[in-house]
């Protein structure tokens, strides 16, 4: 730590920050990762960052949600700044994250770019491939069904679509590692390009905005707003009037600007006929899961805390959330929690149905990611 050194547009950066804060701390009261390092934002990016503020765990405990933009009435983003810490970490480690728990991050992306869990399918059904669907990894790892029948479903509402299982390289981008993330993801883009896509529908909100910004030439689509275009299979629908049960909902924080996503997904429950109660921490006001940001390795303690605080704040016991990693979070806060996927392809669920519940074991993480790709290569016949 003694020889690191913070470049002189970062701390260009943390001067112009902590010349605009007022100090109101409105970020403090609503961050559970500042209240947790007790840091007051204008003395902190003071301009002269000292060694001693260099603590890497500092930049990479920040999940990365928005909250503290969203707090502040002059609308500063510490986020960018401790994102901005991040690169200076990398730089400054020979492109390694200084965190020992990120070897688990760097674990994760080696495998999520091997053929072994990958695979891209075209639409042999229709003959030609105009767009692809990607569930994005945390689905893959979550449930092989639910994405085989979500390919199913646009295949037969939008002939010509076929699909990727890959990583967008968003986990090698939070660690601040720029130039592997590039490299990553031009293997993405190479796979796009080799269909011949015109357009992506992600499942994966963080794989929505990745690739909004790195894949231009294509059109990025969440698939929370296409399904109401395309709209539910008749037997889909009203089949929550049945149901006991009025749920919360856990809006996911990286498309948490996105008014369409959050209209989509509202759309989708009501037409389900479930009932659902909103919060003052819904839609844009939504909190992080704690999984954001890749802290949970640099900081496990604290995130867990974050997760029980965002399952907190719905006093509903069963939450719908559109994101697996936020499911997983919110089975961690101990919420009976479903993926919205879940209600639109099953039965309807009551206070007696069982509802997925945690894998712990990694091994079968990947089993699970790996049972996706055969599911997918079934479906193109692979």
């Amino acid at each position: 730590m003694g020889n690191f050194v913070y470049s002189d547009i970062f701390n260009k950066k943390a001067k112009e920050f902590s010349e605009s804060c007022i100090n109101c701390k409105l970020c403090v009261r609503e961050c559970e990762m500042l209240n947790n390092f007790k840091i007051s934002p204008k003395d902190f990016f003071n301009g002269d960052i000292e060694p001693i503020n260099a603590d890497p765990s500092i930049p990479y405990s920040c999940n990365t949600c928005e909250t503290c933009k969203k707090m502040c009435p002059k609308g500063l983003s510490i986020e960018d700044l401790f994102v901005e810490m991040r690169k200076e970490h990398i730089k400054n480690n020979r492109g390694k994250s200084p965190i020992k728990g990120h070897k688990s991050i760097e674990f994760h992306q080696t495998f999520s770019f091997s053929k072994i869990f990958n695979v891209t399918i075209p639409d042999t059904k229709a003959g030609y491939t105009k767009r692809v669907f990607i569930p994005g990894c945390s689905l893959s790892s979550y449930s092989p069904e639910l994405v085989g029948k979500t390919l199913e479903y646009l295949q037969e509402r939008l002939p010509g679509t076929g699909a990727i299982l890959k990583c967008c390289g968003k986990p090698t981008l939070s660690l601040g590692q720029e130039e592997k993330f590039h490299e990553r993801y031009s293997e993405l883009q190479a796979e796009l390009d080799k269909l011949g896509v015109e357009e992506v529908i992600t499942a994966c909100q963080n794989c929505y905005i990745t690739m909004s910004q790195f894949s231009p030439n294509q059109k990025v689509r969440s698939l929370w707003t296409v399904i109401p275009e395309l709209g539910l299979y008749d037997e889909m629908k009203g089949k929550g009037k049945i149901s006991n049960i009025t749920f919360g909902i856990h809006d996911a924080c990286p498309t948490r600007n996105n008014f369409d996503i959050h209209e989509g997904i509202r759309w989708i429950i009501n037409e389900l006929g479930y009932r659902l109660e909103e919060t003052e921490y819904s839609r844009e006001n939504t909190r992080c899961c704690g999984f954001g940001g890749m802290a949970v390795p640099a900081n496990p303690e604290l995130s867990k805390r974050v997760m029980k605080s965002s399952g907190e704040k719905s006093e509903k016991d069963y939450i719908i959330t559109y994101c697996a990693s936020c499911r997983e979070a919110m089975t961690i806060a101990e919420k009976k929690s479903l993926h919205i996927l879940n209600l639109m392809f099953n039965d309807s669920y009551n206070t007696t149905s069982r509802v997925p519940g945690l894998n712990k074991n990694l091994i079968k993480n990947w089993m699970i990611r790996y049972k996706s790709k055969q599911v997918l290569k079934a479906k193109g016949k692979l």
